[in-house]
């Protein structure tokens, strides 16, 4: 189709024939170019150092085109340089200084690939991938190498040792050596440290990254762990080193064996000194601080046996002591030897405790029958008993000699009426009281302090024409 467009416009403009001839030419190598071969490389290529690394270079070729040769050339100071060579007649040609790390992949029309193995910081530059096709000529493509260099990675402990409870110290440092481009170090922990970064240049063009934990010890972060982490271009995935923290403490004491229930004549008794520490414990010793070791106690490195029953003079205070690098530590207990053990005293309170019962039970029961026995035999209130002992419900009115007249129509006529009742009533319990004289007698016997009812205890007020009988023992509210 191109060189039917050129004919056209030659046709066309016969007059300039150098112009023509230019734009012929022009247009047959932007026609091959475009709609006869194209060649692919990737723009940038990571190598890494000491490793092998592939130039990739893909061919697309027209149909009507032929593949003549295809070649790998390098960008030098002093020019190119012409690194292999394929030709499909005549085959494959590598220089000598390239002929020992370089290689074809798999030759043909449609691939270029090269090897290169044991890449060095020298191998650094501008790679070009050309194509010869008959009849169009060259056509190429250039990428640029780089060299990574994968960094060496290790963790050291700090310059001094972790003591419990001392100042803030390095805990221990990660390191990646000579990378390039430099490293991304960091460490991963729970613990409430930070990290310190220095970085320093090295021989061409690598970093060398160092990062510090910086952290208070505690014996509580003993044995845990610390990641180091590093990623770089050059590692297909990131580098996790861990490392174990190592905390020094003095010795931590726990003393076992007495569960409250020592008893005298109880047998195979024994307390052990169980003690955490780091480093491990050099020293153990058994004392008693409120007398000396009774007979029959035996200490067997941390343990302290009683060979014989228990006595009660085995009673005191006693103490472990714990020693190593770093300090003393001890812990006391103190020993109770009881008369009986703990399943006797319980055997024995609730027995007392039933004893008790039975005897609060009879003597409730004997109170409770002696009440209903007394309730029986008392004599049942007679009339009078309850006519007149029985104290008032209400306030009785106040004296007549206090009452006044003036103003109420009928006050002269209600106290008459009132005062003939009650002396009538009066009257009628005094002559029942006469008449049964045997129930009074009986009243006296049993309840001296109840006198038989007389008409003499009744006081009569008079005023005027009025009378009014008011009993002396009656008390008001």
């Amino acid at each position: 189709m191109a060189l039917t467009m050129t004919a056209h416009f030659l046709r066309n403009n016969p007059i300039q024939l150098g112009l023509n001839v230019r734009v012929l030419l022009m247009l047959s190598f932007v026609s091959g170019l475009v709609y006869g071969s194209q060649v692919i490389v990737p723009p940038k290529v990571n190598a890494v150092l000491g490793k092998n690394v592939t130039l990739s270079c893909r061919v697309q070729v027209d149909t009507n085109l032929s593949l003549t040769q295809s070649s790998w050339e390098r960008k030098l100071p002093n020019g190119w340089v012409t690194l292999a060579v394929y030709n499909p007649m005549f085959g494959i040609s590598i220089p000598p200084d390239y002929e020992r790390r370089l290689s074809f992949r798999s030759p043909s029309a449609l691939d270029a690939t090269i090897m290169l193995e044991d890449v060095g910081f020298a191998d650094i530059g501008v790679y070009t991938c050309k194509v010869a096709t008959f009849p169009l000529g060259n056509t190429q493509a250039s990428t640029t190498v780089s060299v990574l260099v994968e960094p060496k990675v290790y963790v050291s402990a700090g310059s001094s040792a972790l003591i419990d409870g001392g100042n803030e110290t390095t805990v221990a440092t990660c390191i990646a050596e000579r990378a390039r481009p430099p490293a991304d170090v960091s460490w991963e922990t729970n613990l409430y440290g930070m990290s310190e970064a220095h970085m320093q240049e090295d021989a061409n063009g690598t970093t060398t990254t160092q990062v510090h934990y910086i952290w208070q010890p505690s014996r509580h972060a003993q044995g845990h762990t610390l990641t180091c982490v590093v990623k770089h271009p050059a590692l297909q995935s990131d580098f996790r080193i861990p490392y174990i923290i190592n905390v020094q403490f003095a010795p931590d004491i726990l003393v076992l064996g007495y569960d409250g229930d020592w008893y005298v004549g109880r047998e195979n008794v024994q307390l052990k000194c169980r003690a955490k520490t780091n480093p491990p414990a050099q020293h153990f010793r058994w004392i008693r601080l409120d007398g000396e070791m009774p007979n029959g106690a035996e200490r067997v490195n941390n343990t302290l046996v009683f060979t014989r029953p228990l006595q009660k003079n085995d009673s005191g205070v006693y103490r472990c002591e714990v020693a190593n690098d770093i300090g003393l530590h001890s812990r006391d207990i103190r020993i109770r030897i009881q008369d009986m053990s703990q399943k006797q005293m319980t055997s024995s309170m609730a027995i007392a405790g039933a004893v008790m019962g039975a005897v609060l039970a009879l003597f409730l029961i004997t109170v409770f029958t002696i009440i209903l026995l007394t309730a029986r035999k008392a004599p049942s209130p007679t009339y009078t008993d309850k006519v007149i002992d029985l104290p008032p419900t209400h306030k009785p009115p106040p004296p007549y000699t206090e009452r006044g007249t003036a103003g109420i129509p009928l006050a002269s006529q209600a106290p008459q009426v009132a005062s003939f009742s009650q002396a009538h009533r009066m009257e009628r319990r005094y002559e029942l009281s006469e008449r049964v004289p045997s129930r009074t007698g009986h009243r006296d016997h049993h309840s001296p302090t109840h006198h038989s009812l007389s008409y003499q205890e009744w006081i009569c007020h008079q005023n005027g024409a009025d009378r009014v009988y008011i009993n002396h023992r009656e008390h008001y509210v």
